[in-house]
């Protein structure tokens, strides 16, 4: 071997000529993805020209993100229909995978945008915010007698439901409530709903539209228990003394919360219902 050796190539000059370390190139031959043309008797491994070609295909559709296995299936069948379909089949992953990417990075941008406008909320005043149509992922109608487990437990099934649809579920959650209890405040209440409002309109079943249109508005701060009854009251009260009838149901939305703190009296809620 050593007076051919001059036309082989070691497996460091190989990976060498391919910028790889000599360790990946040992990794291929361990697969049998690619095997040395010659092992001499002190062990010393050596690589023909055109395995060369052969290296510089198995990197070229590594960059692929291919299988290995995949490769390894083509080199034992290769030829222009089996090479064309393994590119098509890859295009056709690829496509896919920029479609998913571009929705993620939609979601991140229209959750980032929502998260700037956070600091800027006025809490503990009424104010009125025209809408365009909005849409939420609604769940089926809670029972007003379910208890609270159970209650735990539609909530995060709808959130995994939720998450099999869109690739970045919102940090924001909610509850809508009926319009009664704004009438007289000592109405029994309940959840009706919970729902995630969603960026843009799904073809799923659950897929609810919030109408377009006028909303009374009003944030605050501070557990949702302890701080529900002041902030109903007065909602209720600016409706009733200026005798507006609610149009729709009460949305009650988390837009702070464990997400994005520890602290309970950080969490922020916004009540909102549409009036004329």
């Amino acid at each position: 071997m050593k007076k051919q050796s001059k036309n082989y190539f070691t497996s460091g000059e190989l990976a060498n000529l391919c910028n790889i370390p000599r360790k990946t190139l040992l990794y291929y031959d361990s697969l049998g993805l690619i095997h040395p043309e010659v092992i001499d008797e002190n062990g010393y491994r050596y690589y023909k020209r055109t395995q060369l070609f052969t290296l510089e295909l198995i990197l070229t559709l590594r960059k692929l993100d291919l299988p290995l296995a995949e490769i390894k299936a083509y080199l034992t069948n290769k030829s222009y229909n089996n090479y064309k379909e393994l590119l098509c089949r890859r295009e056709a992953v690829l496509a896919s995978l920029i479609h998913k990417l571009t929705g993620i990075k939609n979601e991140l941008h229209r959750s980032v945008a929502q998260l700037t406008e956070l600091p800027q909320i006025r809490f503990n005043e009424l104010f009125t915010v025209h809408n365009d149509e909005g849409f939420l992922f609604l769940s089926s109608p809670i029972p007003s007698d379910l208890n609270f487990k159970d209650r735990t437990r539609a909530s995060a099934s709808l959130f995994m439901e939720l998450a099999q649809q869109i690739p970045l579920s919102s940090h924001t959650f909610g509850y809508i409530l009926d319009r009664s209890i704004l009438a007289d405040i000592k109405t029994p209440r309940y959840i009706k709903y919970y729902f995630y409002p969603l960026f843009g309109c799904l073809a799923h079943p659950r897929c609810a539209s919030k109408p377009a249109g006028t909303y009374l508005t009003l944030y605050f701060q501070g557990l949702y228990m302890d701080n529900y009854d002041k902030q109903l009251n007065l909602l209720s009260a600016y409706l009733s003394a200026n005798k507006i009838t609610p149009l729709s149901e009460l949305y009650i939305t988390s837009i702070q919360n464990f997400w994005l703190t520890d602290e309970i009296n950080d969490y922020i809620y916004k009540m909102e219902v549409k009036i004329k």
